[in-house]
């Protein structure tokens, strides 16, 4: 009789056994694996199935009720609860890794110096850029945007003592900026060496992306070897015989050589330093007020054609001094064709002079453009020059660089994407970063300067659009960079 009995309860328990493991391993799924992730899936399975095999092996006579009854109700339940927390919260830190912390924006100006009357617009470009680019919340890829202002004003050695401030006491992740050519040139090997991204934005000297190329340097700046390709082109079919005046500097000396190659290319001849090192060119300090005897020079030259290349606020006294002197009665001036204050205060004896224009507030037809002037008229009350429009293109690539990156601000993501045909929409429509040299290849202006009192500072008129597929300088990379240029065509 007890062995009877002892094998009826056998045979019950192999049938309990039997429906509890048909219940875990059957068609219908437990509530538990619905809720949880594809990836917290294995963990409930393992532990309804394990845990009732192994007890009731081990102990068949001794808890036979039990083990199968707890395991199944308690692992289920508590572990899915906790794994689909861990595994939303993987998954937001997967799409933004650095959400939460400060990205820092070292931007290099000048608000003192020799070019001080630029520092103020390329800011206030930045700022509004900054604030298109996040949709207004200062934000990228949840990093909250810090910038730190530096005005080096224009000194060079100033800019390199404040760049190795802003990356090591202020924690920039980025430099931007730096109206003076020399101050830009001084401060790529500093990114260099602290392997931060560095973006030139306004100065335009060609060396930034030719024989100075740093990977970590990018530029939304022209270069004067663009300005030339716009300028030369309009100026060779005004005369034959060229003469050049600029300042004794990085920006004066590239400008001037670039015109130099282009005009010379295109049959123009110099009269004056007519040579690779001269650049058909008479130089000035960028300080000088009195230009008389660089004047007569250009007088003496006999050319046909002047091509002025300057910064700063000597562009007055230098356009009055020629107008007094007759250089505007003697041949046709080309120049490039300044920011709104410069064009007011300096070229009143200048109505007629041609050249380039790096941007007009008058001459983009985009969103972005008409974003850019609405809000500069908001905030400081005139339309924007070409240094706001500048300071905006550098915030928006610093600002989608990032969000390629989801947030990444070190210099080996940043290069990754900048080098990938990176392009942006900006005021003056698409710019595209050259993958070798990161040059920016963007639209440019050939126009008229027809008056100066315009109350709305509409000062010029165009005379030909040239888009970004017509201002491709040549890529002028030395060793050990040379091999990134392509072959020429």
């Amino acid at each position: 009789m007890k062995n009877r009995r002892m094998l009826f309860l056998l045979l019950s328990l192999v049938t309990v056994l039997a429906l509890v493991l048909g219940a875990c391993g059957g068609g219908t799924t437990p509530p538990a694996a619905t809720e949880a992730p594809a990836e917290s899936v294995e963990e409930p399975t393992e532990a309804a199935v394990e845990e009732p095999t192994e007890a009731p092996a081990e102990e068949p006579t001794e808890a036979p009720a039990e083990e199968p009854t707890e395991a199944p109700a308690e692992e289920p339940t508590e572990a899915p609860a906790e794994e689909p927390t861990a595994e939303a919260t993987a998954e937001e830190a997967g799409e933004q890794p650095f959400a939460g912390e400060e990205v820092v924006i070292g931007l290099m100006t000048d608000k003192s110096g020799a070019l001080a009357i630029y520092g103020p617009s390329q800011t206030q470009g930045f700022y509004l850029g900054l604030e298109y680019a996040t949709e207004g919340t200062m934000e990228v890829a949840g990093r909250p945007i810090v910038v730190v202002e530096k005005d080096n004003g224009s000194d060079p050695d100033t800019g390199v003592q404040q760049a190795r401030e802003l990356i090591e006491a202020e924690g920039a992740d980025i430099l931007v900026g730096n109206v003076s050519s020399s101050v830009a040139l001084a401060t790529i090997p500093v990114a260099e060496e602290n392997d931060v991204i560095y973006i030139a934005e306004p100065a335009a000297a060609p060396a930034i992306t030719a024989e100075n190329f740093s990977p970590n340097t990018f530029r939304t700046s022209r270069t004067s070897v663009q300005d030339a390709l716009v300028m030369g082109s309009g100026l060779l079919g005004m005369g034959e015989t060229f003469v050049q005046i600029a300042p004794d500097n990085a920006f004066g000396i590239g400008s001037a050589c670039a015109f130099y190659a282009i005009v010379t290319a295109g049959g123009g001849q110099f009269t004056t330093n007519d040579t690779a090192e001269g650049c058909g060119t008479i130089y000035a300090p960028i300080e000088t007020t009195d230009f008389t005897s660089y004047i007569n020079q250009i007088l003496d030259s006999g050319a046909e054609v002047l091509i002025v290349s300057w910064a700063g606020a000597g562009f007055a006294p230098m356009f009055q001094q020629m107008s007094q002197l007759g250089v505007f009665d003697e041949m046709t001036v080309g120049t490039g064709v300044g920011d709104n204050q410069t064009l007011a205060a300096g070229y009143a004896d200048a109505i007629g002079v041609v050249g380039i224009q790096v941007y007009h507030y008058t001459l983009p037809d985009n969103e972005i453009n008409d974003w850019l002037v609405e809000r500069h008229m908001e905030e400081y009350g005139t339309p924007p020059d070409l240094w706001a429009a500048g300071g905006m293109m550098a915030a928006i690539m610093a600002v989608e660089g990032l969000e390629a990156t989801n947030g990444d601000a070190s210099a080996d993501a940043l290069r990754a994407v900048y080098e990938d045909e990176f392009s942006f929409e900006g005021p003056k429509g698409t710019t595209t970063i050259r993958p070798a040299d990161h040059v920016a290849l963007q639209t440019l202006y050939f126009v008229r300067v027809v008056n100066v009192n315009d109350s709305e500072f509409k000062f010029v008129e165009l005379v030909e659009e040239f888009g970004p597929e017509r201002t491709v300088p040549p890529c002028a990379l030395v060793d050990p960079y040379a091999e990134r240029c392509p072959p020429a065509e």
